[in-house]
Parts: structure tokens; C-alpha cells; sequence
């Protein structure tokens, strides 16, 4: 900025193009399971401050992908458009509680997914979308092991059309501070599913999901996780299936399959080398769970399940979405063969 005569300013602005087009990958690992994928994505596309991306995934060995488009400026810049288009390809398999295998099956998927969301301010979000799906479900040559009752749900599930609605509410806010986390954050999700919208079945679905997180003395940060849910249907794909993968540590991957559940996971991290370019960080953790068909079991306390151990993290700073996970569940309440998870990002 440059004064002259006359009291006349000339001001130079210096603009510096960003690269907005960026790609990403993830491998992950637990439970029995392994999950990849890659993709690209522009939040900047055509200059419109559109965001548009594409990603192929893969679970052990099935691939699939989706890919999206969101108009964080619809109307006002504090009101979100967007839609999704998936296919998913998802191997399951079923076990009894005590981690034994009871069968497979292979869930095909194609969904169109319709979303509009509110802030209102910075702690406040209201959102709907509209999910339309084409499921498919094949069996496993294994499935002679699945009792009676499951393996009628899965026969009768080969193949059907589901039109849901959801809404959601997010009240609270997660800050990022490089690779502390400080904050509150619920999430209310209410799904329905049947006649009045043209869907072939019926499903109810409440979801709840909570976060803090405090930051501690010596860069170091407490994090807390509880969730609960409640599904009324009868359709098995959309059981919850709680274990392993990101749920609760140390066991399989959907060890725990139910239509109502709760979950807890607590963990300390403390970094012992930080560096601008590199942060090792030590993590210790304790998990709990309890999945029933009923909630009057989830009360009962010998059903639930536990885990904890230790962990870490390899954390770049200067590297935005930098940070590999591997964590070893050193005890766990029951007898299980999965004891390492890894992957990208943090557990929670």
C-alpha cells in the first residue's frame, strides 16, 4: 500500500494459485479384515468453490467405489448440496460371540444418496438426505455352519429396493490443533425406511455419537468416544456389527452382530519425538461394548465385552491427512485371534 498526493492510495494485492486438486489413500487393517482406497478430489472445481471427487475401495479384495459432489454455497454460504453415488461390494463374515465362524455372505450395493444441510452457526448443524438403494445379497458356500433363523434372513434378502429418509443433528464442535484435538461434538442420526417411501422394507434406525476431547500438560490429549444405537428390522445387512474393524479393539471384524448396542472408547496419547516434520505419539487405550437384539440386555454387564493395550502414531504436521495408526490390543475379556489394527488417521 503506497500513500500519494492528494491522499490517494494505491493498493497492490498479491494473489498466490493453489493447487485444490488433491489425492489420497488409506490402507487399513483389523479384525480380520482389510480395507483400501484411493481416490481424487477438487474443492475448488471449475473455480466455483465446488467440491467433486471420485474413489475406488476395496474390501478383501472386492472393489467398488463411489463418487460425489457438494455445493457447500447452495443459496447462502452457510447451506450444503450434494449427492452421492456408491457401489460397494462388501464381503461379511458372521461369527458366534466367541469368535467362531458361522458363514459369510456377500452384500452387493448400489445407492444414490441425496443430502442438504444447515449450519446455523459454528456448534450447529441440521441436515436430511434421501438414500435410494438396489441391495443384492449372495451366500457363501460356507453358510451350511449359519443357524437355521440367519440363514432364512439371508434367503429371503437376495434382493430388494430400499428408499430411505434420514435427518441428523450435530450440536457441538472438534477444533485441530496439528495433532491435538480439543472439543465437544454429538450427533443425533434418525433413519426410516418402508411403505410411505416406497421401500420393500421396513427399518427404524436412532443413532447417537459423542466426542470430547481435553487437551493435558506435555502436548499430550484425552479423547472419549460413546455411542448407542437401536435398529428395528429384519433385514441383516443392516444389523449393527460391532468389532474389530472400528468399533472395539482386539476382536473381529463384526464379531458382535445386533439390533441394539452401545460402545465406549477412551484413549491417552502423549508424543515422545515432535518435530515440524514428524511427531511420534504413544497412545493407550481401553474399549467396552455390549450388542443385543433387545436393550433390556444391554443393561447387563456380563454380556459386555473389553479391551484395552497401547499404540502409536506417525504424525506429519506439515502433511495434511499424515498420520499412521497401529495399535495392539493387550488384553482383551474374551478369547479372540485378532489382537493388531492399523490403518490412517486416528481410531477415533
Amino acid at each position: 500500500m503506497k500513500l500519494n498526493e492528494g491522499n490517494r492510495v494505491d493498493l497492490t494485492i498479491e494473489v498466490e494459485e493453489k493447487w485444490t486438486t488433491i489425492p489420497y489413500a488409506n490402507l487399513r487393517g483389523g479384525g480380520n479384515t482389510l480395507y483400501g482406497y484411493a481416490g481424487i478430489y477438487d474443492i475448488n472445481t471449475f473455480g466455483k468453490l465446488i467440491e467433486t471427487g471420485i474413489q475406488y475401495d476395496n474390501w478383501d479384495g472386492k472393489g467398488g467405489g463411489l463418487t460425489w459432489f457438494r455445493n457447500p454455497r447452495f443459496l447462502d454460504k452457510h447451506m450444503l448440496i450434494g449427492t452421492d453415488i456408491w457401489y460397494t461390494t462388501r464381503p461379511r463374515t458372521l461369527y458366534n460371540t466367541d469368535g467362531e465362524i458361522q458363514g459369510s455372505y456377500m452384500l452387493h450395493r448400489k445407492k444414490i444418496n441425496l443430502v442438504l444441510e444447515r449450519e446455523f452457526n459454528e456448534w450447529l448443524n441440521i441436515g436430511f438426505n434421501i438414500s435410494v438403494n438396489q441391495e443384492e445379497i449372495k451366500e457363501s458356500e460356507s453358510n451350511n455352519l449359519i443357524k437355521p433363523q440367519t440363514k432364512k434372513q439371508i434367503e429371503n434378502d437376495k434382493r430388494s429396493k430400499i428408499i430411505s429418509t434420514q435427518a441428523y443433528f450435530q450440536l457441538g464442535k472438534l477444533n485441530y490443533n496439528n495433532y491435538i484435538v480439543y472439543g465437544k461434538q454429538s450427533s443425533l442420526y434418525l433413519k426410516y425406511a418402508g411403505a410411505e417411501t416406497q421401500s420393500n422394507e421396513n427399518i427404524k434406525r436412532i443413532l447417537f455419537q459423542n466426542s470430547f476431547f481435553w487437551r493435558l500438560p506435555y502436548q499430550a490429549n484425552a479423547g472419549l468416544r460413546v455411542n448407542a444405537g437401536a435398529i428395528e428390522t429384519e433385514s441383516i445387512q443392516h444389523y449393527f456389527y460391532i468389532g474389530g474393524f472400528e468399533n472395539i479393539r482386539g476382536y473381529f471384524d463384526g464379531q458382535f452382530r445386533s439390533k441394539a448396542y452401545w460402545q465406549i472408547n477412551a484413549e491417552y496419547r502423549i508424543p515422545s519425538f515432535v518435530h515440524e516434520w514428524l511427531v511420534l505419539q504413544h497412545v493407550f487405550f481401553i474399549d467396552a461394548a455390549n450388542a443385543a437384539d433387545r436393550l433390556s440386555p444391554l443393561t447387563d454387564w456380563e454380556n459386555n465385552v473389553y479391551s484395552a493395550g497401547t499404540g502409536f502414531r506417525l504424525i506429519s504436521p506439515r502433511i495434511y491427512g499424515f498420520n499412521g495408526r497401529m495399535d495392539i490390543a493387550l488384553f482383551s475379556s474374551k478369547k479372540t485371534k485378532s489382537y493388531v489394527s492399523f490403518g490412517a488417521q486416528q481410531f477415533f
